[in-house]
This record gives structure tokens, sequence and C-alpha cells, in this order.
């Protein structure tokens, strides 16, 4: 499982995210609860304009306990803008803001 982390983030850092996003999807079947897996899947899937799956990962990942940080909050703008709303993730970067700000 961590090869398939380590095999997508090395695609994906390469311009390569689908084929990052496939090893990551893998890893994920793997080991569902696996926090770095998921944000490094949701980033590969904002990279490929896959808005949307993105948004369902980060849904997942805040399920999971522990996962309240504020750089999910920034993934997840990220993510809103790459799917065209920007109200929302305009809302998002302000409440990223305002927790680091709070740090």
């Amino acid at each position: 499982m961590h090869l398939l982390h380590v095999l997508g983030y090395l695609y994906g850092c390469h311009g390569q995210a689908k084929r990052g996003a496939a090893y990551l999807l893998i890893a994920a079947q793997l080991s569902p609860g696996n926090a770095g897996v998921l944000r490094t899947l949701a980033h590969l899937l904002i990279l490929d304009g896959e808005a949307d799956k993105a948004l369902a990962t980060i849904a997942r990942l805040e399920t999971l306990d522990g996962m309240d940080h504020p750089t999910l909050v920034l993934l997840k703008s990220r993510a809103l803008l790459v799917a065209g709303r920007k109200a929302e993730a305009h809302t998002a970067l302000r409440s990223f803001l305002s927790q680091r700000g709070a740090e």
C-alpha cells in the first residue's frame, strides 16, 4: 500500500495526475481509512480537473477522526474553485485563513 501511495504521488508530481490517481485509488481501496492516501488522491484529482471526485474524497476525509485540520479546508476551497463554485471556494478560503490566524 505504501508503494502505491509513493508511486501515485510521484506520477502526480511529474505531470501524470491520471496515472497517479489510479495508483492512489487502488491504495484507497486497500486502506480506506488512510488519510494520507486520501489527501494525496484529492490533490491529484484537483490537478486533473476532477473537482467532483475530489470533493467526494474530501467529504470522506472529513468523516475520519482527527481530520479537522485547517489544510483540509484549503484543499476543499481549491476543489470548489476548480468546480466553478467560486462563492463557496471564497467562503472556504476565508475559513482557512481565520483558522490559520487563530493558531
